[in-house]
């Protein structure tokens, strides 16, 4: 029955054999392993191990004296009301001789330019003498005083400082800079920020509370610390419900400005309001002579500043006037470009220098706010004339400055794309902490 068929497996009977001896192998082959190990253990090689105790005095490493001879490194945020003296003390520095020279050599006077905020480093002996006294002035200038010979000598060069970039913004409720102030924005750059938008927005009579702001700019670190701002890279500005923009862009190396979103420069023909909006002027329309800084008979605008404040040329021109001018008191006129000139009125002072005929351009600081003439308080007068007969500038269409041409505009798009997707993104932020 089996001649014709190939079998994979033996006959039943011899599997089932086979099946018993390899269950009695399994069962049998930890019982030998166990022994087998029992073995090793029992019937193994032993071996007695003596130890001998052994006592070694060691000599002590001189760390005292080494951490003795180590200068040490200090440093001290510079406070307001800090004096150079106090910050030395404060660094540990107990060095009369360093002292004096710091004091007396006029190439350590850039170390009395102090700034709140600002660092100062010094390295010394344990026992307090100067052996490296480091600043980084305002100026972005590394001064260091060091031994040299019987004395000191101070080098001062440029310091080796990271480029980077910041972004804030913020809302206006009260004033700008209280605004710019809670946004931590440092006032030079709220200051570019001004004069950024200022030939679009007149800082002194239109900002109104919940208009927005959002900045991209430039910063430069040492060891950690921001030294200083750089150029403002992109700005954003919301007033009254009308939004501007501003990329910086150079067509050339050196040669830049501000544009719009469509290319067209920010820098107008005149400067909305000739005065200079500061801190210290910012809010003091609110609280002085309501009456003023008003378009009153279409003879000019009254500009209420405090005195001193700075009084800028509304746009490049030529020198016409200067000195006391009748009710006018101290007085300016500058002929512009075609039919247009302007008249600033009251003043306290020139600037120095200032004379007929002289060439200015705009932003130049050509004199300072005051009383003079017929005031009653320091306010400063502006008039725009247009062949000899006063106008109000706020309504008219000014000529706007270049725009750029459409090869530059491709090669401008791409970065402006890039800043405009920066400054969305400051606008979200800021939209969501007012939620």
């Amino acid at each position: 029955m089996y001649e014709n068929q190939i079998l994979s497996e033996k006959p039943a009977h011899s599997q089932g054999s086979a099946r018993a001896g390899w269950l009695a192998a399994a069962v049998a082959l930890p019982l030998m392993v166990t022994f087998a190990a029992y073995g090793v253990a029992e019937f193994g090689p032993r071996e007695s191990i003596h130890v001998t105790p052994v006592t070694t005095t060691l000599e002590a490493p001189e760390l005292v004296a080494r951490i003795a001879d180590t200068p040490f490194w200090r440093e001290e945020v510079i406070r307001s009301g800090d004096t150079l003296g106090a910050l030395i003390a404060r660094l540990g520095v107990d060095d009369d001789a360093a002292k004096d020279f710091i004091r007396t050599d006029t190439a350590a006077k850039p170390l009395y330019e102090l700034h709140p905020g600002r660092v100062i480093r010094a390295q010394t002996t344990t026992d307090g003498h100067l052996l490296q006294l480091s600043y980084v002035t305002a100026a972005g200038n590394q001064i260091t005083v060091r031994p040299a010979g019987s004395g000191f000598r101070v080098n001062q060069a440029p310091a080796e400082m990271a480029r980077g970039t910041s972004f804030k913004s913020g809302v206006i409720h009260s004033s700008l800079f209280a605004a710019t102030d809670r946004a931590e924005l440092p006032d030079e750059v709220t200051r570019q920020l001004i004069s950024i938008f200022e030939g679009e927005i007149d800082f002194h009579r239109r900002l109104r509370k919940g208009d927005r702001f959002g900045v991209v700019y430039e910063t430069y670190t040492l060891d950690g610390q921001e030294q200083k701002t750089g150029r403002i890279l992109a700005a954003e500005f919301v007033n009254a419900g009308r939004k501007l923009s501003a990329v910086w862009y150079e067509s050339r190396p050196g040669d830049g400005a501000y544009y719009s979103l469509k290319g067209e420069s920010l820098k107008k023909s005149f400067l909305q309001t000739p005065v200079e909006f500061s801190r210290v002027s910012s809010g003091f329309s609110m609280r002085f002579h309501p009456i003023l800084k008003e378009w009153r008979a279409h003879k000019g605008i009254d500009y209420a500043a405090p005195t001193g404040t700075r009084v800028r040329a509304a746009s490049d021109g030529t020198v016409t006037f200067v000195g006391r001018k009748g009710a006018y008191g101290n007085a300016i006129e500058i002929k512009h470009q075609g039919a247009y000139s302007t008249l600033y009125g009251h003043l306290n002072g020139f600037a120095s220098g200032l004379r007929a005929g002289q060439r200015v351009s705009q932003g130049d600081i050509i004199g300072f706010v005051g009383s003079t003439g017929r005031a009653t308080g320091p306010h400063l007068h502006y008039e725009f004339k247009i062949a000899g007969n006063q106008v109000d500038p706020s309504k008219l269409n000014l000529p706007k400055s270049r725009t750029l041409d459409p090869r530059e505009f491709a090669r401008f798009r791409p970065y402006s794309d890039q800043m405009q997707a920066q400054l969305n993104l400051l606008a979200r932020v800021e939209l969501a902490r007012a939620d």
